[in-house]
């Protein structure tokens, strides 16, 4: 294997599969989920089953925080001691506090080559980017080559998202263009992605077998070209209907690599329990 010459770096919202993030050699910072005076490491100290447990039984609303400049100052200065340029990618800006924070740690920074990259996504969407990025860096390639390519993904990600109820993206003030839905009808599931780096509504549907039939049918019709790439399934405490929704996807496309994975806590805070989506990374052109 070549030596390594560029540095991965995210945030925990990327919501990386446990083991994945280590095997990649990516360096995750983890923003914070406090339940009253208790508080948590986002992937660490509470992974998304202890979550969803705890947010069901806890009468107390969770809410998150994002990491200091000093945390990601730390890691810089970690990957920088090994001669090493850094590309650290995060959560959309208009959602988090986080790219901000890395921008205040690479400023502080300026001997080290640093390139902090707002994603304008959310969990996986933009993880799945990451995870590309940290297999180009493996093979190799210069971070000129490496920023090109995030830039392109980044670009051609598409996520779309069930969510069991708009109240706790309302409830965190995330939820962006789709606040006209709420208090909409008994079983209908709001379908909803990202655009411009904030939550738009896409449609309404009624019950969670038409949400699923719905995600799948979206990857085709918005599909740029083939259906083809990569695709990530995610979900919120939800691991039979993702199960579902994997085995579907997988029969229905020809898509190379099928992650699954589990919305962490911070996610879970804003968007809720009860999540199913679908992220596609068409092909690299």
């Amino acid at each position: 294997m070549l030596p390594l010459t560029v540095k991965i770096i995210t945030d925990s919202t990327a919501d990386l599969p446990l083991g994945l993030a280590d095997q990649l050699g990516i360096t995750v910072v983890p923003l914070k989920v406090h339940f009253g005076d208790d508080e948590y490491l986002d992937w660490i100290d509470l992974g998304p089953d202890a979550f969803y447990t705890k947010l069901a039984e806890r009468k107390v609303l969770p809410r998150t925080s994002q990491p200091a400049p000093a945390d990601f100052e730390a890691v810089y200065k970690m990957a920088a001691a090994e001669q090493k340029s850094i590309i650290s990618i995060h959560l959309s800006a208009e959602l988090s506090g986080t790219y901000q924070s890395a921008v205040l740690a690479r400023n502080s920074l300026p001997e080290f080559d640093i390139t902090v990259v707002d994603s304008r996504l959310a969990s996986m969407a933009f993880g799945i980017v990451v995870l590309e990025a940290a297999r180009a860096a493996r093979a190799g390639r210069s971070k000129e080559e490496i920023l090109a390519q995030i830039n392109r993904q980044l670009a051609r990600v598409r996520v779309y998202f069930a969510v069991g109820t708009l109240e706790f993206l309302q409830r965190n003030g995330r939820i962006g263009k789709a606040a006209a839905w709420v208090g909409g009808l008994l079983n209908v599931k709001p379908l909803l992605t990202l655009k411009d780096g904030i939550v738009v509504p896409k449609e309404k549907v009624r019950g969670k077998a038409k949400a699923m039939e719905r995600l799948l049918e979206l990857v085709q019709e918005e599909a740029d070209g083939p259906v083809g790439g990569k695709a990530v399934v995610l979900h919120g405490n939800e691991p039979e209907r993702a199960g579902e929704l994997t085995e579907k996807l997988q029969q229905r496309y020809n898509f190379s690599e099928v992650i699954v994975s589990s919305i962490g806590a911070v996610i879970g805070t804003h968007a809720g329990p009860g999540v199913l989506a679908v992220c596609v990374l068409q092909e690299d052109v």
